[in-house]
């Protein structure tokens, strides 16, 4: 899979991952991708009240990505937690 974000997103995720936009993924990195820039918005410091907070605009990467990775494989599904995206694999039965 390959991600498509908004131009404000891309040099934050090339630089979060370490990885190149037009890359191509599989389910595993696709993943992996998603847990690291999650890892980023946990450590990372608040917006408001901060000249160099960016939490806000991680979490807006962290949304867009995992909603594209729930679309792409159908055994992954994004589930809100405080707020925060998570995602959890489906059993197929």
């Amino acid at each position: 899979m390959q991600f498509e974000l908004p131009r404000r997103q891309r040099k934050s995720f090339e630089v979060i991952t370490k990885t190149s936009l037009s890359d191509k993924l599989n389910k595993e990195e696709s993943i992996k991708i998603f847990n690291k820039i999650k890892e980023e918005f946990e450590t990372s410091p608040n917006t408001f009240g901060s000249s160099s907070g960016k939490k806000d605009a991680v979490l807006e990467l962290l949304i867009i990505i995992g909603n594209q990775i729930a679309s792409e494989y159908k055994d992954c599904e994004v589930s809100m937690k405080q707020g925060v995206p998570e995602i959890n694999k489906i059993s197929s039965s």
